[in-house]
């Protein structure tokens, strides 16, 4: 999939309804809170490593700072001073601002623009189908973000393989210290 020249690659799939319960309602919510979360910490090292290259000599309380520092700010400032620092693709910016636009509708109206459809089946329906639309926006922003911060990062000897290889770590040692 591309947006604009970007290539992002696949998405994940994006589950069906089942029974379209009050159950799946908030199953599909979830993940497409999840899914905005994501856009948002993408946004998140994206800022991080435009900060890190104009700072490029941090130890690592000034680089903690500067990571808490981003990671308390919302979608829209993140936005703001990414679009402030770098040209981005006109379809990206105009997909992320979409995101930021539905991720906030998620966050604070989805539920009471859809009080009356959680009484019957085909409302729900109609709110899965929605939440199935936003879990797509936001995989497309967090997958291009994701590229185009990797090309950042890369400036800094941090590659793809790298990053894999230090998610694979951390999984082990999840995993290792549930088994203890």
């Amino acid at each position: 999939m591309k947006v604009g020249d970007i290539n992002i690659g696949e998405l994940k799939p994006i589950p069906e309804p089942e029974l379209c319960d009050e159950k799946e309602v908030f199953a599909f919510f979830g993940l497409a809170s999840f899914n905005a979360q994501c856009a948002e910490k993408a946004l998140v090292n994206f800022a991080m490593g435009y900060k890190v290259v104009d700072n490029s000599a941090l130890n690592q309380e000034e680089w903690l700072e500067i990571y808490n520092g981003l990671n308390s700010h919302t979608f829209g400032r993140l936005l703001g001073q990414v679009k402030k620092k770098v040209d981005l693709p006109y379809e990206l910016v105009t997909h992320l601002e979409a995101t930021l636009k539905k991720r906030n509708w998620l966050a604070h109206d989805f539920f009471y623009d859809y009080a009356m459809h959680m009484s019957d089946t085909d409302g729900r329906k109609e709110m899965i189908t929605e939440l199935q639309n936003l879990i797509h926006i936001f995989q497309v922003a967090d997958h291009t973000v994701e590229k185009l911060s990797l090309k950042v990062w890369e400036t800094m000897g941090i590659t793809e393989d790298w990053l894999q290889n230090e998610v694979a770590t951390q999984l082990k040692e999840y995993h290792s210290g549930k088994d203890a």
